[in-house]
């Protein structure tokens, strides 16, 4: 009896949990979408890098909110980091890159920035410190609009950062 109410117990745990993945359909981004109110974006272009990881987090700096999705592609000492949360209330606060300027993502202006702790880097640099593309997606009609966060910590140019940028495609519209 007790083997059957922990049994119980467990499935009713899991079924209770985050039903950002209840949909099943395979893909975790289009799982993801169904569980938030804005829009969700997944790379169609990674470099050719290994997944990482791919975590939905609760949103710390706002509570109550919709959760935020952090992936990860290639390594821990070279790989790029994909964040993605609702742009309303940014759930993942902000680095505060030196800014680089500014580049287009399918028609968005995403800003650069390379992480710099004396604040004089230049572009140049950007393989060695890392840096991020941060920019909005826009809402659409049903999903509230997406702030987006690319960054790596080196050994990436920023030509490959745009690129990686650039392959990420709305799972719905």
């Amino acid at each position: 009896m007790k083997i059957k109410i922990g049994l119980l117990s467990l499935l009713l745990v899991l079924l209770w949990q985050n039903p950002t993945f209840a949909m099943g359909s395979g893909n975790k981004y289009v799982d993801l979408q169904t569980g938030v109110t804005y829009r969700i974006l997944a790379p169609t272009n990674t470099l050719k890098l290994p997944v990482l990881n791919f975590e939905v987090r609760p949103c710390r700096l706002h509570p109550g909110k919709d959760a935020y999705l952090l992936a990860g592609f290639g390594g821990m000492d070279r790989g790029i980091a994909l964040v993605e949360t609702a742009a309303a209330f940014n759930c993942t606060g902000v680095d505060n890159p030196q800014p680089l300027g500014t580049v287009t993502i399918n028609g968005i202006t995403a800003k650069i920035g390379i992480y710099c702790a004396t604040g004089k880097c230049t572009a140049s640099q950007f393989v060695s410190h890392g840096g991020e593309i941060t920019f909005i997606a826009p809402a659409t009609k049903t999903l509230k609009s997406t702030y987006i966060r690319l960054g790596t910590q080196g050994g990436f140019t920023q030509a490959q950062l745009i690129a990686f940028a650039k392959g990420l495609k709305p799972v719905s519209k």
